[in-house]
């Protein structure tokens, strides 16, 4: 026997599954926003491209909304910029995350900046 009784559990391995179960709960709450920013590279460079057509900006303002829309993100027309800076349109996005923990909010700002040269 080792001294213990049966059913007891060790306190370094009540204390590993505490730091286990606080690493998930941290990721559940990080994770989707840094998800969404990096989901929302491509569309941000499909917007620019959408930018050059015909159908032109607010086109492509319309679908960047709907594809942040889709990933969570709440975007409005403050959050974009179309500019042209010399041969290049570029297209910037922010938007501010917030996280919701047991008396804190934590808030992670983000954002794309998109370069596409003018034909």
């Amino acid at each position: 026997m080792n001294g213990r009784a049966p059913g007891r559990i060790r306190l370094g391995a009540l204390l590993f599954l505490l730091v286990v179960a606080a690493g998930i709960y941290l990721g559940m709450k990080f994770i989707p926003p840094y998800w969404a920013y990096f989901s929302l590279q491509d569309p941000v460079r499909d917007a620019a491209r959408t930018a050059l057509t015909q159908s032109g900006e607010p086109a492509a303002r319309k679908e960047l909304i709907a594809r942040a829309k889709e990933e969570g993100v709440t975007l409005t027309d403050d959050n974009m910029s179309f500019t042209q800076e010399g041969p290049m349109l570029v297209i910037r996005v922010a938007w501010v995350a917030r996280v919701e923990l047991p008396r804190y909010r934590y808030s992670i700002p983000f954002r794309i900046e998109q370069r596409v040269p003018l034909r």
